[in-house]
């Protein structure tokens, strides 16, 4: 066990690298806009006991189950959200989870490579390298915190599931992995997760093990379950929003086996569309620096061994394959996403070599071809960087340095030929300390080349008391026009406004949060992206009268406050107070202006058709109860201030699909007998039912598989206890009957 700490230790340790760079460098675009606030919010729920997954308030964001990792079935974000609320400063916070969330990692693959063959030392140099890779350190640490959390866990859960399957241990801990795993909400960590346990169906079928293929099927059966409870709702909502579910590619994010060829070399970078730039300045397909020791590997036997190990293989495979797709596949974007788990599968693959198939004694000539793949990858980096070459000289020779003391502890043959030309005796451990050692080393030259990801830097606060300051003057439902256009640069922006879910820590309700889905409708109204701004035509079109209710749009979302981000919507617009409308704020960045009066916020009623009166009885975030005091002979429409996501029901009248709004806001007919009677709209996850169902089943199979394990542990106690009362008795007899006894 000492090997598994290390690995844990040393993972955090060279994940505390980058800090000593840039001291936020796990403070950057998602992190900021997307985790910051989300985790904030996850808190506040916890806290109010708000288990709604509809907040009527933020729009086209406010499907927490369409727009996944709130945390609605995750204990583990629960936790991370409630935290935070006793945390002063959001970089010295999040920094510190994302460092426990690589010994996270790093423990999981550890684990892995075990379950496969590894030697603990071994598997403590996979477990530091793949927890070191790349594109974690980048993109998904650095900002794709929800990617990185999941992935964090997929090694782990993979683990688990083996050992329950193979080695019959108990599976609680395994499903506690996967549900935390998949109760995150990132789909594709929960793609690779059934990848693995697909793959280790097929394993045990391999092995004609009954027992090992009824627990995995069951295994999958409690992961399965619970990914319908997670995803099934965001599958059946995904057709109204505005995700792409084609199949087209424009470059960005995508990989190219250049790129991989180049997976050994830890500076430089790849070749690929990335935002605006086609050369991101950071090793987004680097997996490790001692790739080409492969060659010191004898292939049939590990062919041999990987057919025994065919989990392994199989999901290897569907990593590469994953990857390598066009930029949007369906509901995937960005194939690039994949990379740390081909990271992960390829370095047991290597984990798993050194252990059982190093060749032995080793010649010089595969000391010759490991040298040979290096100079490759770097010839592969150097093409695509070539500005880095003095870098790339530099681990170069710090590479075939470990090359080659990697090569003498695997029991290489010595250099110079004579008497004393006879195999080293192979030092595995040392190797590993070696492989490891060096690793760490790399990541100084390459942070000294990307100290930042390449990602976008907002530049906002770190204190968390410095996101309440804003909007003192706002009063009900907000909107915000416009964006930030550089908030590093000009950090005094963040005195005045917000952007993305950086909203959630102020006291106002506003509508520009995050948003990873979007809503058509709302989206072609407003033009929001998917961090809250504004197109320029914004402030104008708010304003506009809609031809079928005769109210402007600010009247049905119920908005009340509009601040304009003054350097992108034109000063003709920003300049135009509307009538019912006064300035509570102008400055050089922003002005504010609010209603005379204040309108009640989004979520009830807001427009009736011509003789249609409703009164509110009773309203929350998952619905709204109405009497209808009047309608019309031909009936009569009620919109009220909600996005009509799929799932809403209204028990004494009809929701329409395509009502007076045209979608924008939730209509509800009512016919002409309506009149006193009550009618009670209320929210509905898609599938509720499978969900319940598959609740049910995670509950039966769990239960079922621990009491039966239970029973059989019984068994083989009494068993035990049985068979030694026996021998004892016969000891008894012979000793008795012993001449020697009496």
């Amino acid at each position: 066990m000492y090997w598994a700490v290390a690995t844990v230790v040393i993972a955090m340790l060279g994940a505390s690298v980058p800090i000593m760079f840039n001291s936020e460098f796990y403070f950057v675009d998602d992190t900021q806009s997307g985790a910051l606030g989300q985790w904030w919010e996850i808190g506040n729920r916890v806290l109010a006991g708000d288990w709604s997954i509809i907040n009527p308030t933020v729009w086209q964001s406010g499907h927490y189950l369409a727009e996944g990792a709130w945390g609605v079935f995750s204990p583990m974000l629960w936790l991370i959200g409630l935290a935070m609320h006793a945390a002063t400063d959001a970089v010295v916070y999040i920094t510190i989870v994302k460092l426990c969330f690589f010994g996270i990692a790093a423990f999981g693959v550890w684990l892995l490579a075990r379950t496969f063959g590894a030697s603990p030392a071994w598997a403590a140099a996979i477990g530091v390298g793949a927890s070191l890779s790349g594109f974690t350190l980048y993109i998904d640490a650095a900002s794709w915190a929800n990617g990185f959390m999941a992935w964090s866990l997929w090694a782990l859960s993979w683990a688990l599931v083996r050992r329950s399957v193979f080695e019959a241990r108990s599976p609680l801990l395994a499903a506690a992995a996967c549900i935390s795993l998949i109760g995150v909400g990132y789909v594709h960590a929960t793609l690779m997760l059934a990848a693995a346990i697909v793959a280790t169906i097929i394993e045990s079928l391999a092995r004609r093990n009954r027992p090992e293929i009824v627990r995995s099927l069951l295994a999958a059966v409690v992961a399965g379950s619970f990914a319908v409870i997670v995803h099934l709702p965001s599958l059946l909502i995904a057709p109204n929003t505005g995700r792409s579910i084609g199949v087209a590619n424009t470059g960005l994010l995508t990989v190219n086996l250049s790129g991989l060829a180049a997976s050994a070399v830890p500076v430089g970078g790849p070749q690929m569309g990335f935002f605006g730039t086609n050369f991101p300045n950071a090793p987004l397909l680097y997996i490790a620096w001692f790739l080409p020791v492969l060659a010191f590997l004898e292939w049939r036997r590990l062919v041999g061994l990987l057919r025994q190990r065919l989990s392994l293989l199989l999901v290897l495979g569907v990593a590469l394959v994953l990857v390598l797709l066009p930029s949007d596949f369906g509901p995937l974007r960005f194939p690039v996403r994949l990379m740390p788990y081909v990271t992960v599968t390829a370095l047991v693959v290597v984990g798993v070599g050194l252990t059982l198939a190093a060749r032995k004694p080793l010649s010089r000539g595969r000391l010759g071809v490991a040298v040979a793949v290096w100079v490759g990858s770097v010839y592969f980096a150097f093409t695509t960087s070539p500005d880095h070459w003095k870098w790339l000289v530099l681990v170069s020779v710090i590479a075939l340095i470990g090359i080659f003391a990697v090569y003498w502890t695997c029991g290489g043959v010595r250099l110079v030929r004579g008497r004393n030309a006879a195999a080293a005796g192979p030092r595995p451990a040392l190797g590993a300390v070696i492989v490891i050692g060096i690793g760490l080393v790399m990541l100084v030259p390459q942070h000294i080349v990307a100290p930042t990801s390449p990602l976008r830097d907002y530049g906002n606060p770190a204190e968390i008391a410095a996101y309440h300051e804003q909007f003192s003057s706002a009063q009900g439902d907000v909107l915000v026009l416009g964006a930030v256009d550089d908030g590093l640069d000009r950090p005094e922006y963040w005195s005045e406004t917000l952007t993305g879910n950086m909203f959630y820590l102020n006291h106002a309700s506003v509508q520009n949060a995050y948003s990873a889905v979007y809503y058509p409708p709302y989206q072609a109204r407003v033009c929001m992206l998917y961090n809250g701004g504004t197109c320029a035509e914004a402030y104008d079109r708010v304003f506009e009268i809609e031809p079928e209710t005769g109210r402007p749009f600010v009247d049905l979302f119920g908005v009340s406050t509009v601040q304009s981000i003054k350097s992108t919507i034109p000063e003709a617009s920003w300049s135009n107070v509307p009538d019912g409308w006064h300035v509570t704020e102008d400055t050089a960045l922003t002005r504010t202006i609010v209603r005379d009066v204040p309108i009640s916020g989004a979520g009830g009623v807001a427009w009736t058709s011509d003789g249609t009166e409703v009164t509110v009885l009773a309203e929350d975030a998952m619905g709204v109860t109405l009497r209808v005091d009047a309608v019309p002979d031909g009936g009569g429409t009620v919109a009220l201030s909600r996005l009509p996501w799929p799932g809403y029901t209204a028990d004494g009248g009809t929701v329409i699909d395509d009502g007076p709004t045209g979608g924008l806001l939730l209509d509800v007919g009512l016919d002409s007998s309506a009149e006193g009677r009550t009618v009670v709209i209320s929210y509905w996850s898609p599938g509720w039912m499978m969900q319940l169902i598959a609740g049910i089943a995670i509950l039966l199979v769990l239960g079922g598989w621990v009491v039966v394990r239970r029973i059989r542990g019984r068994g083989r106690w009494s068993t035990w206890r049985s068979e030694l009362r026996t021998v004892s008795e016969r000891a008894d007899q012979q000793t008795t009957s012993s001449p020697s006894a009496s």
